[in-house]
């Protein structure tokens, strides 16, 4: 399948909320410590792509591969994907950016 088909389809599994909520709580608690993960979770899918960035990355890399990248788009502090030189994102439009970015790493996406 297209990269850039599949990366779209989990933006909008994201956008209907259909996702495996025990698996993001799996993952998401290996990636970093959240008390309450449940009320996370619950919180930051109905405000979706909003404070999504570490959601939706760690979810990305389980499906795709890849590293986890804590850089930058423009000056905000943003969770992204690089997979094979590639940076994939599917929340920048929390700052004005696509909704669906698969490319290479220019700005305003950077790495601090």
């Amino acid at each position: 399948m297209n990269l850039l088909k599949k990366v779209s389809e989990v933006r909008e599994q994201f956008e209907r909320k259909e996702l495996d909520k025990i698996l993001l709580k799996k993952l998401y608690s290996r990636y970093t410590f959240v008390d309450d993960l449940d009320f996370f979770i619950m919180t930051a899918l109905n405000q979706f792509p909003k404070l999504n960035c570490g959601l939706a990355t760690v979810y990305l890399q389980y499906l795709l591969g890849g590293n986890i990248i804590k850089g930058k788009y423009k000056d905000n502090s943003h969770t992204f994907l690089v997979l094979n030189n590639l940076v994939i994102d599917i929340t920048s439009d929390q700052y004005r950016g696509p909704k669906v970015y698969v490319g290479e790493l220019n700005l305003p996406w950077s790495v601090k």
